[in-house]
């Protein structure tokens, strides 16, 4: 019976190290970091792009345009389902943010997702939350959230 038992175990013992010697077990690797988001977009309603600034790395600053969707009024107030196409300073990179926020007399309220990145950004994973202030010219939108 012992040696069954150690036939099985050296035979386990040969396939995991061929197994490790050709390859086939990926090693560990790191989760991704993750890190706060902060970013303020400066919309302006009488312009076709508006100004971000914020936390990325290597994205701090840029502009932003509206993608798909956009605002549907009620007169309470409306909201806005749409994308939103954030782009960095220098055209290295950007992301595609999916925005669902609700607006009223006293501002705006929503949530976020990356649902895509390109260039210095991409494969970029990213959520959170969103909080808007009227301003003379338009909405100050503050996008906080994680990304990794």
């Amino acid at each position: 019976m012992f040696t069954r038992s150690a036939a099985k175990v050296g035979a386990a013992g040969v396939a995991l190290g061929t197994l490790l010697a050709v390859g086939a077990v990926a090693p560990v690797t790191a989760a991704p970091v993750r890190f706060p988001v902060d970013v303020v977009v400066h919309t302006d309603f009488s312009a076709d792009a508006s100004e971000f600034k914020g936390n990325m790395p290597g994205c701090e600053t840029g502009t932003v345009v509206d993608g798909a969707g956009g605002p549907h009024f009620t007169p309470s107030g409306g909201a806005f389902v749409g994308v939103k196409e954030f782009t960095c300073a220098g055209g290295g990179g950007g992301i595609d943010v999916r925005l669902n926020a609700r607006f009223g007399e006293l501002g705006a309220m929503g949530t976020w997702t990356v649902i895509d990145g390109w260039g210095s950004l991409e494969g970029v994973k990213a959520s959170g939350s969103l909080v808007g202030v009227y301003t003379e010219i338009g909405v100050d939108d503050r996008y906080t959230g994680s990304a990794r």
